[in-house]
């Protein structure tokens, strides 16, 4: 489905050539086969792990740095605490997964909307075309609307995370001292 979301992204109304989703899967399977729906699947996976990695490590950092910062205040800026280190996250993961994300959505739309076909699907190869054709600069295009979408995004689910497992092991804490199970 990310395949058809950013293939309808690609045009206006006046001149997409699909009317709507059904529409684009349809074509799109009978254009290009199953395999079109997959042609990203490898940069997916690829982006996926580092941008995890950045996300997490980066997410405990900056909670531990600003917990530190004043930790008599940690409980009471909980919510600040977990927003700013989400978004701290998010933000660099997405920035620093961003050619990846290039590359995926170039084998995702490749052929649509003037966008570039591929005779393989190798990451390297639309690495190399992305990097012929518009220099490195073309690998980090859209970073900021992308961390702009990201950051934002992981602050609410870090703090509603942290405010649920807050919430349960009070709620744990608080039902175990009168024998109710929960």
């Amino acid at each position: 489905m990310d395949m058809v979301k950013q293939r309808l992204q690609l045009g206006n109304n006046l001149h997409s050539p699909y009317k709507g989703v059904w529409d684009c899967v349809r074509k799109v399977f009978r254009e290009d086969g199953v395999k079109a729906f997959y042609a990203s699947y490898r940069t997916t996976v690829l982006m996926n792990a580092p941008f995890t990695a950045v996300h997490f490590a980066t997410y405990e950092a900056v909670k531990r740095g600003l917990m530190e910062i004043s930790p008599e205040h940690a409980n009471d800026e909980r919510l600040i605490v977990h927003a700013t280190a989400g978004a701290a996250a998010g933000g660099l993961a997405s920035v620093v997964t961003t050619p990846l994300d290039v590359v995926k959505t170039q084998l995702q739309c490749q052929g649509i909307c003037g966008c570039d076909r591929f005779k393989s699907g190798s990451i390297r190869d639309v690495f190399r075309t992305i990097v012929r054709k518009d220099g490195y600069k073309g690998l980090v295009r859209g970073w900021a609307p992308r961390m702009l979408f990201h950051a934002p995004a992981a602050a609410i689910c870090w703090s509603t995370y942290e405010a649920s497992k807050t919430f349960f092991q009070e709620l744990n804490g608080s039902s175990s001292n009168s024998g109710t199970i929960t």
